[in-house]
């Protein structure tokens, strides 16, 4: 195979398509370029040169550089193994065993038909490269302008502004995480907290499901019945979104509605939704101390958004050695938690809205706060494999971190006097779900404050969604 077809093949297969639908400047593009192509040619041009491959190990060569290439700009991963997840995760217990399976059984069957199709098959299979090279290049499926988010103008001003903020995955005040860590002052922080800004909170609340989609289509619907999802939660044709709500009867209740919000459930398809901001990993944010913001960080979380099996892999990799952090989705919801906080602050003092609404995946799975609540990208790594025990410690840290967070906001909003015009309500849509058992899935957090409450403790059991009708409806 002669030097110049080999590199036209590792051109067109190590092209980093991705960056053509990023955000990316000038001189990122230029030394991305350079990064994923260069250190290849050189590499090919030596094996090809000294004629270091031969036979069988010559033509294993030359598919995966095939199949690495199919990979890259079709992107194997989220089509072969994302849809079937869960299940990977219980048959092999690691979810990357069967990319790296798939990666390699694909590169042996190309390698075989190269053997019996010789020079006819690897010209076809060029064609083929070249042609979803050219089709990754122009398609914007995948680009950072699809993600969610816009703007309206808003003339109206509000004296007084709803502020909801769902915390996913929060374990509740009388919950099986509270009880079981005896080095815990998680409790107490809390409700020094709620005594702080005149809280009312329930200290015994449990939600109707432990899934998100379920209880968040609920909630939002005013419902008892979680069932309601099948109705109301639609599969997403966004490539950033997993579900869209197409109905919810809360927002009919304010005029202009303020979003922040992840990318398993789109709530912005309303037409009172005047500002929506669906977390974006191609923006740059304020971060927490701790957090490797490099741009290797950035270059490998956005090329692994591209869904390919090798990104990921490399992406793990370089997590696991420390040398990088991710920017997405779970993890870059807790990296930038004070720009949350910041955006919140930014809308509140505008008076533009009536409601403002958050659902924030903190304190959700994979961890990283650490005890000082700065971030720990080494948390994330291996949660998987904590004990329970240690698992309800981290969560405990997780949950005071989020406080920590929150207190630090009320503070500045007090500060600025615009605390009263604020009527506050903090909830979580579950439980921790270390455990699957009731008392760790379904033990929710809900409080509410506002210019005339008083610090209250309610000890009265309570249904989260039947608190949240009471409270809203």
């Amino acid at each position: 195979m002669s030097l110049k077809k080999t590199n036209f093949l590792i051109f067109i297969s190590f092209f980093p398509v991705f960056i053509f639908r990023s955000n990316l400047s000038i001189n990122e593009i230029i030394i991305t370029i350079f990064f994923f192509i260069v250190p290849a040619l050189l590499i090919n041009t030596l094996l090809i040169r000294k004629e270091i491959l031969k036979n069988f190990f010559l033509r294993l060569y030359l598919s995966i550089i095939i199949i690495y290439g199919i990979d890259n700009h079709l992107g194997l991963w989220n089509g072969l193994i994302l849809p079937f997840k869960h299940d990977i995760i219980d048959f092999f217990g690691i979810i990357y065993v069967p990319g790296i399976i798939l990666f390699f059984s694909l590169s042996l069957l190309t390698s075989y038909f190269i053997l019996i199709g010789k020079e006819k098959f690897y010209n076809v299979i060029l064609v083929f490269l070249f042609t979803i090279f050219i089709f990754g290049i122009f398609d914007q499926t995948k680009s950072f302008s699809g993600v969610n988010s816009f703007k309206k103008n808003v003339n109206k001003k509000y004296n007084e502004t709803d502020v909801v903020i769902v915390f996913d995955e929060m374990a509740g005040i009388n919950s099986f995480e509270s009880f079981n860590d005896t080095t815990s002052t998680v409790i107490p922080y809390i409700k020094k907290f709620f005594k702080k800004y005149n809280f009312q909170f329930y200290n015994d609340v449990e939600s109707l499901s432990r899934n998100t989609a379920a209880s968040m289509s609920a909630l939002l619907n005013f419902s008892e019945d979680t069932t309601i999802r099948e109705r109301v939660l639609n599969k997403s044709p966004n490539y950033f979104t997993e579900y869209e709500l197409t109905k919810n009867v809360f927002f009919n209740k304010y005029k202009d509605v303020s979003i922040y919000q992840n990318t398993h459930i789109d709530l912005c398809n309303f037409k009172n939704i005047s500002k929506c901001e669906s977390y974006n990993p191609f923006l740059k944010k304020l971060y927490l101390k701790g957090f490797k913001d490099t741009y290797f960080t950035k270059i490998i979380s956005i090329w692994k958004l591209n869904g390919s099996i090798s990104s990921i892999l490399v992406w793990r990799s370089l997590r696991q050695l420390r040398l990088i952090d991710s920017i997405l989705e779970p993890e870059g919801h807790k990296i930038s938690f004070p720009n949350l906080f910041k955006s919140l602050e930014v809308d509140i003092i505008s008076k533009k809205y009536d409601l403002i609404f958050v659902h924030t995946l903190v304190p959700h799975r994979p961890y990283g706060f650490d005890t000082k609540c700065n971030y720990d990208g080494s948390l994330s790594l291996t949660n998987r494999y904590f004990s329970v025990t240690k698992m309800v410690k981290q969560h405990n840290i997780e949950r005071k971190c989020t406080f920590f967070y929150l207190d630090n906001f009320l503070k500045k909003l007090k500060k600025i006097n615009l605390i009263d015009s604020v009527n506050l309500t903090i909830l979580s849509d579950h439980g921790s779900r270390i455990k699957r058992t009731k008392d760790s899935d379904l033990p929710s957090i809900f409080a509410f404050r506002n210019k005339k409450t008083i610090y209250k403790e309610i000890k009265e059991k309570k249904i989260l969604h039947n608190l949240f009708i009471e409270h809203f409806k």
